[in-house]
């Protein structure tokens, strides 16, 4: 692993950050500014405008950083006028929220669960805009929800760590026990003993999704533990996952993006298209299509999910018994018991 090269991304990244964060507004306070009153996609010669809230780093190698790639995709295909704030705190994202809503954006995600309550508290002051929960749960008349299918990936990158692992026990560790991270642990468990009854399965939850030494030791843990497959389901804390695998010379499964440049234990990743959800969002909400519920995307809904290529570590035979269980699943020859 090239731990400067990773160094030097990650400062670019915070270098990239501070300008888009002085053109496009921070969470520092609210500004004052008219609510716009022009439907998100009918602003005539006006560009529509996107906003963003991120609750951490839009630099992890992760969730978060697919969030600013997914909007400069906005940016690219749409034309819009773009901005975003990232570790906004709880306390803070009803004012962040505001703050856009004053300065006439259209459209504001709130990228992650968390954002659900403050969207729909604030979504009803400003009906002209809308507001949307990625990962979320509420729905109103001009906010909304996306989830990604959640458990697909846990099955199949449960059956790839069963079918990896030379000692019988695997791991995962996850941020924190909520529904949509426990829905693919759950499935990670039943995946991986579907091809190997008599794997275990070792489970941690950090409390975090940024706290890099806590993930680093829950992964050392599981590793002391004989695990010598291991999921990490986090953001920014992902390194310290890989730096432990990389010391004991087990594997990893990475979570959202493809993070195989991240480290050489990377045997494949689950992904999470963030893209195709903001993209096919923003395009509803200009074409006035948006419905009042909660959007799911999956594995059939665009590829939104998919694993990334395996590296050359997974024998033949493990990713061809894999990727056949994938293509049943998507034949409706394989059901899973998906909670979302």
């Amino acid at each position: 692993m090239n731990w400067k090269k990773l160094l030097a991304v990650m400062l670019l990244g915070v270098f990239t950050l501070g300008f888009v964060v002085g053109c496009g507004g921070s969470n520092s306070g609210e500004q004052n500014g008219e609510q716009s009153e022009q439907p998100a996609g009918e602003g005539g010669d006006e560009p529509l405008k996107v906003a963003l809230l991120t609750e951490g780093a839009v630099n992890d190698g992760g969730w978060n950083a697919s969030a600013l790639r997914s909007l400069n995709a906005i940016e690219e295909q749409f034309g819009a006028e773009i901005a975003y704030t990232e570790k906004v705190e709880r306390a803070q994202m009803e004012q962040v929220l505001r703050t856009y809503a004053r300065q006439g954006f259209d459209v504001i995600f709130g990228h992650g669960f968390q954002f659900s309550e403050p969207i729909e508290t604030v979504a009803k002051e400003f009906p002209e805009t809308k507001f949307i929960a990625v990962n979320g749960y509420v729905s109103g008349d001009n906010y909304y929800s996306t989830n990604f299918k959640f458990g697909e990936l846990g099955y199949f990158t449960g059956m790839t760590a069963g079918l990896m692992t030379k000692s019988n026990v695997v791991g995962m560790v996850a941020a924190v026990e909520s529904p949509t991270v426990t829905a693919d642990v759950d499935t990670f468990i039943q995946g991986a003993k579907e091809v190997n009854p008599d794997v275990e399965v070792l489970v941690s939850y950090v409390g975090s999704w940024e706290d890099i030494p806590k993930a680093k030791e829950s992964a050392q843990a599981q590793l002391s533990k004989n695990a010598d497959v291991i999921l990490v389901m986090g953001n920014s804390f992902s390194i310290g996952v890989f730096q432990a695998c990389e010391d004991a010379g087990a594997y990893s499964i990475g979570w959202v993006d493809d993070q195989s440049s991240m480290s050489d234990t990377v045997i494949t990743c689950g992904l999470q298209d963030v893209g195709t959800v903001y993209l096919e969002m923003v395009r509803m909400a200009k074409e006035g299509t948006l419905e009042s519920k909660v959007y799911n995307f999956g594995m059939n809904d665009n590829n939104a999910q998919s694993l990334s290529p395996f590296s050359d570590d997974v024998p033949q035979e493990v990713q061809d018994q894999v990727n056949q269980a994938i293509q049943d699943y998507l034949d409706g020859n394989l059901t899973l018991d998906l909670k979302y």
